[in-house]
């Protein structure tokens, strides 16, 4: 059944951000759905659990953004893992928390990306502070809006 869920939510978020990104990509720039679904995946669920999500959600992204396949699925794993491992070790039940939690992961998404891009010797341009700020607080701002929602589902 958790499987089951966590594929609905990989393909609603897939769908949600292609939608964002065509109709009302001013709004796309400030939120990433896949961090989010990881984010929640690794306070919720074991690092494992949340490492796989990650896998499967930046595997999704690599093949709607046309990246380099393989690059959003290790940023997600990687994600998914710290996140994962920092839930298993701290209560991070509460939305200051979690906000926190969003915002990070949000800003080590381009982090591991210019890492990766110096490891392959590709080039890659890091986002202004300004984007990064508003970006972590776009997802810090919607992912506790999903934390909501996910706690009222059955």
């Amino acid at each position: 059944m958790r499987i089951a869920r966590g594929a609905l939510a990989l393909g609603a978020a897939a769908l949600a951000q292609a939608l964002l990104s065509r109709y009302v990509p001013a709004l796309a720039r400030y939120c990433d759905l896949f961090t989010i679904i990881v984010v929640y995946y690794g306070l919720t669920s074991p690092p494992t659990a949340a490492m796989m999500m990650g896998t499967g959600a930046g595997l999704v992204e690599d093949s709607l953004l046309g990246a380099v396949l393989g690059m959003n699925g290790f940023k997600k794993t990687l994600i998914g893992y710290l996140v994962g491992s920092f839930g298993s070790l701290f209560m991070l039940n509460q939305p200051i928390p979690r906000f926190g939690i969003l915002f990070a992961a949000t800003a080590l998404d381009p982090l591991a990306e210019l890492g990766l891009s110096v490891a392959m010797g590709r080039g890659f341009v890091v986002p202004g502070t300004l984007d990064l700020l508003q970006r972590g607080l776009g997802n810090g701002v919607l992912g506790l809006l999903f934390f909501w929602v996910a706690a009222r589902l059955p």
